[in-house]
């Protein structure tokens, strides 16, 4: 089993010369297993580029199918949808599941195509059959992944973090995940414990307004989980739109001297071995 990333931003989109070895499309992270079955985590800005990818395989002729797993609603973690190709061709089919708080999942997503902003004016008018599920804290299976989900604070509403196997690996994918207290979930921990490698939110350098506003996590309590979990690997992700490529080596190195843990940072375009 393998990621590939195809967008690492939090927040918003970003593109410049201090940008470019990282990337700047916001969430979309491929989930493959050895016998080359696929998931979608998040459909950020990055699921555009992996959408045209999937045009030249089975989708291009609408005879795909994908699933997708939202760690939450936020537009970065959805832009995509309304530019992901493969959801306007017939035939295909798109299942997505997730969590939205105190409303409809798909009422969510439908609000993405309301001709206010989108000219397409709702999923109905999309040419793939999606089928888009409300999920929370359940296991489902998925073709040859096993699949498990937490429910999950973010910002003001919730999130889910999940927990993917597959090949006698496990993945754990905490992108959208806030720690109220200030001290990590100890739930969280659980769900994580022992995993092949967890890849955590590190948006914020120290706890501040904007983050009990926006969301996230710290870079130390991604490190904090990483050991309390007792994880194999950590990945550093959803990077600030202000943090520059500098930025993040930076971030790294600091991670790398404070855990007895390998720690990488997700880099668009990259693969990531389990």
């Amino acid at each position: 089993m393998k990621l590939h990333f195809w967008g690492v931003r939090g927040f918003y989109p970003v593109a410049s010369a201090a940008t470019q070895c990282y990337g700047g499309n916001t969430a979309a992270i491929e989930v493959i297993s050895d016998s080359g079955s696929r998931l979608l985590v998040d459909l950020g800005t990055g699921a555009i580029p992996f959408g045209r990818a999937l045009m030249a395989q089975e989708f291009g002729r609408g005879n795909g199918h994908l699933s997708v797993l939202l760690t939450h609603t936020h537009l970065d973690h959805t832009a995509g949808l309304p530019f992901f190709v493969p959801a306007f061709i017939p035939g295909n089919k798109i299942d997505i599941y997730g969590a939205a708080s105190q409303t409809s999942l798909r009422g969510v997503l439908d609000d993405l195509f309301d001709s206010h902003v989108c000219p397409i004016n709702s999923l109905d008018n999309l040419g793939a059959t999606l089928t888009i599920s409300d999920l929370c804290d359940r296991d489902i299976a998925i073709g040859e992944f096993r699949v498990q989900q937490l429910c999950v604070p973010h910002g003001h509403g919730s999130g889910a973090a999940w927990r993917v196997s597959a090949d006698g690996r496990d993945v754990v994918l905490m992108t959208g995940i806030d720690h109220p207290t200030g001290t990590i979930l100890q739930r969280a921990a659980d769900f994580a414990r022992g995993a092949d490698l967890l890849l955590h939110d590190c948006t914020w350098k120290v706890p501040n307004e904007l983050k009990l506003r926006w969301g996230g996590s710290t870079l130390a309590q991604a490190l904090e989980m990483a050991t309390v979990a007792q994880v194999k690997r950590l990945c550093l992700t959803h990077h600030a739109p202000g943090c520059d490529d500098e930025g993040i080596v930076t971030m790294l190195a600091e991670a790398q001297s404070g855990i007895n843990i390998p720690v990488m940072a997700a880099a668009e375009g990259h693969d990531c071995p389990i």
